[in-house]
């Protein structure tokens, strides 16, 4: 079916626009001619994946899904249910019925588990996550890639799937504003795309980490990142995604304040349009052009020109959405011109289409450049009703840096409808805004003030000290210049006694020093013997785990395996009653494999031990009702860990999660790695019910992870109580660390 997608990244501007790729009319209409001649399965699905891939006719989509549901009915074969499913579910959503639209690919995915068909159901499960994406339901996205990565685990032939979805993983983040975990799983994807040699998915990864360098404004990186991805389009021929990129330079440019240094970049996005045949996005482009230039009053009338030539193309493919942002930005700039005839128009224009308008973004514009319009032409209840709508944005959470403008435009319309009273109210919220935001400024201006006035003082005591202080040493040497002469004749005598003495001193120092060298050679001896002993066992728990690893996955799995797909040949009569079986069999087989690579020891080669880390837990294998999330310290170059020491860490980790799943009945396990002043530390806490460590002795688990620490020299504090969760709490200071390198 290979309908993998990944949510594109293109310019701020107007967000991310699904690729649309373009064909021909007289492809469809042969497609069309051998499906009505043949009449089957094959050649109706093969019209469905044209019309998915051109987005152009989704009701033909729906008719020719119907077609598939007839071959259904008539063969009653799983597969072709799970087609007509899948394509009529993208009908819908093409048509903006997400609602009907998730209705029909979950029943896809479920009769796909049911067949045991993992590439429907790998493929299913992204196309699920990819609309939630969409959707803006991030939580309902990642469920699904989730679903679809484990499912495709194991799978040579579904990587170029598992690789989609990781990156529309950390998509979700990226548009939920995480960016921070948006960033750590789009690393890993582009670790797996390099990997795997995979140049298309990797130029998506250099897009997206250049998207979020630039959201964590680090110009250096974000750059690089973009210029990274456009070398391989261009030796790909990618025109695609190279528009996508010069789209998100030139952003990136706009966000700086520098929109002439954008220009460039955002033709150049156009030419790349152009020569992809993409009608949606060369409309986009023209679009962000547009806008750019109608922000520079001595270029609007080109930005304006650039914009009319956005309205045919969008209008060929029924971009609707993006005509609305065209309507706005001609609005605004007909507006600005005092050019107000030909602003209504637009406005007019956009009126039509504002059911398209989707996002709080495109709402917002909207309503704005409403208001504003209908206030300047008098219209001025019209206006009040719009600016409403703006002021009750603000109250469900939307802000703009001047909301406060709102009012007092509101109150401006109220004072020319002669309602001075309700003008009034208006003046009186726009002030507590404006004040409001005034009032932090201040606050912070005073504060800083004080804190001067709070140094000048203590700086004015500290002086005066001193001065007290200098006048009262003045007075003690007067009064030790008359003592002194008698105290001289008594010093003399008690330093001849004080010299004998120290005599003695010196020589039981040195038996003392000879005696306390002898007992930390000693120490020394045994605690290096410990240590030998520790690494001994260790080692030996490491050999065996890999053994286990080994028997699990390559014989107890491989067999479960092949005893499995036997049951599934037997006639079918016999096969529907171990139907039951058989799903314990798989779902023990998938536990079995997912211990055997737990079993096996971390490869530290590339990637590090915070990629090591967040892989784990992505991975977890938690009962019904647990949670496990992972973060780490921001801005650290984790490669700088020794391996030997991320290694023991990784089974630290390791050895108290599992604790924590099998003993704390916790809801939610948190897994956390620090690098502070060369201090590496692990946390793993939990909310379950703890233990009382006064009636309870270390278990092996716990001895385990003592030993481990206590090979590399952390320090381990536990902290427990009935009731109270657990938290472990291991660090060690990297800096005095030998580097040695653990080979096992």
């Amino acid at each position: 079916m290979e309908r993998f997608r990944i949510v594109g990244l293109f310019i701020a501007l107007l967000f991310s626009a699904m690729e649309v790729c373009a064909g021909s009319g007289d492809d469809l209409r042969a497609l069309r001619r051998e499906a009505t001649a043949r009449k089957d399965f094959d050649s109706y699905s093969a019209v469905c994946r044209y019309l998915y891939q051109t987005g152009e006719n989704p009701a033909l989509l729906q008719v020719y899904a119907d077609s598939i549901r007839q071959q259904a009915k008539l063969t009653n074969k799983l597969e072709a249910w799970i087609e007509y499913y899948a394509w009529s579910s993208e009908a819908y959503f093409c048509q903006g019925n997400y609602a009907e639209g998730y209705k029909l690919k979950r029943k896809a995915i479920a009769y796909a588990e049911a067949a045991g068909k993992t590439e429907y159901l790998v493929d299913c499960a992204s196309d699920m996550g990819y609309y939630f994406n969409v959707d803006a339901k991030y939580d309902s996205a990642r469920y699904y890639f989730n679903k679809g990565m484990k499912a495709a685990e194991g799978h040579p032939e579904l990587a170029a799937g598992y690789r989609v979805m990781l990156t529309n993983y950390a998509s979700s983040y990226l548009y939920e504003g995480q960016t921070d975990s948006a960033l750590l799983y789009t690393q890993r994807a582009r670790l797996r795309s390099f990997t795997d040699r995979d140049t298309a998915m990797l130029i998506e990864n250099l897009n997206q980490l250049g998207t979020l360098y630039r959201r964590k404004k680090d110009l250096e990186h974000s750059i690089h990142n973009f210029e990274q991805a456009l070398l391989l389009c261009e030796a790909q021929k990618n025109f695609t995604t190279a528009a996508y990129i010069y789209g998100n330079l030139a952003t990136l440019y706009c966000e700086w304040e520098q929109p002439e240094a954008a220009i460039p970049f955002s033709r150049k996005a156009i030419e790349y349009a152009h020569l992809t045949g993409n009608m949606l996005m060369l409309g986009t482009c023209y679009t962000n052009l547009g806008a750019i230039l109608c922000n520079l009053p001595n270029r609007r009338s080109e930005g304006i020109t650039v914009l009319k030539q956005a309205i045919p193309v969008l209008k060929s493919v029924n971009g609707r959405s993006r005509l609305c942002e065209v309507y706005n930005y001609l609005t605004n700039a007909y507006r600005a011109a005092g050019r107000r005839d030909s602003a209504m128009a637009y406005l007019d224009s956009l009126d039509v289409l504002s059911d398209a308008l989707s996002s709080d973004v495109g709402l917002y514009r909207y309503y704005q450049a409403k208001a504003s319009l209908l206030q300047d032409v008098g219209q001025y209840g019209a206006a009040i009703g719009y600016y409403g709508k703006l002021v009750d944005m603000m109250e469900d959470g939307y802000h703009d840096t001047r909301d406060y403008e709102h009012y007092a435009n509101m109150a401006n319309c109220y004072l020319k409808m002669n309602q001075p009273l309700m003008a009034f109210n208006s003046l009186q919220k726009a002030y507590a805004l404006r004040d409001s935001s005034f009032q932090n400024t201040y606050s912070e201006l005073l504060s800083d003030y004080s804190v001067k006035y709070d140094t000048k003082e203590k700086e004015l005591m500290i002086t005066r000290l001193q001065e007290q202080q200098l006048r009262e040493e003045q007075r003690s040497l007067w009064r030790k210049t008359i003592g002194g002469g008698v105290l001289s004749v008594l010093t003399i005598v008690l330093l001849a006694l004080l010299y004998a003495r120290q005599r003695q001193k010196a020589r039981l120092a040195v038996l003392a020093k000879a005696a306390e060298e002898k007992e930390r050679q000693f120490m020394a001896l045994q605690k290096d013997t410990e240590q030998r002993l520790t690494r001994k066992y260790i080692d030996g728990l490491e050999s065996e785990r890999e053994r286990m690893a080994s028997e699990l996955h390559d014989d107890v799995c491989n067999s479960m395996l092949a005893l499995e797909l036997e049951f599934r040949d037997m006639p079918s009569d016999i096969s529907k009653e171990l139907k039951p079986h058989l799903e314990v069999l798989s779902g023990l087989r998938e536990r079995l494999r997912t211990l055997s690579h737990e079993l096996m020891p971390p490869v530290f080669q590339y990637a590090t031990i915070d990629e090591m880390l967040a892989d784990y837990i992505f991975h977890l294998a938690l009962p019904d009702g647990q949670q496990a999330s992972y973060h780490s310290t921001e801005g650290v170059d984790w490669s700088l860990v020794p391996q030997n020491i991320g290694f023991e860490f990784y089974r630290i980790v390791q050895e108290a999660v599992s604790n924590a799943v099998k003993y704390s009945e916790a809801a939610h396990i948190d897994v956390a790695l620090g690098l502070q002043n060369q201090v590496l530390s692990i946390s793993v806490a939990d909310d379950g019910k703890g233990f009382d460590r006064g009636k309870k002795s270390k278990g092996f688990g716990l001895r385990t992870i003592w030993q481990r620490a206590g090979s590399v020299g952390a320090a381990v504090d536990l902290d427990t109580a009935p009731g109270k969760g657990v938290r472990l709490y291991v660090s060690v200071n990297i800096g005095k660390n030998d580097g040695q390198e653990h080979e096992g």
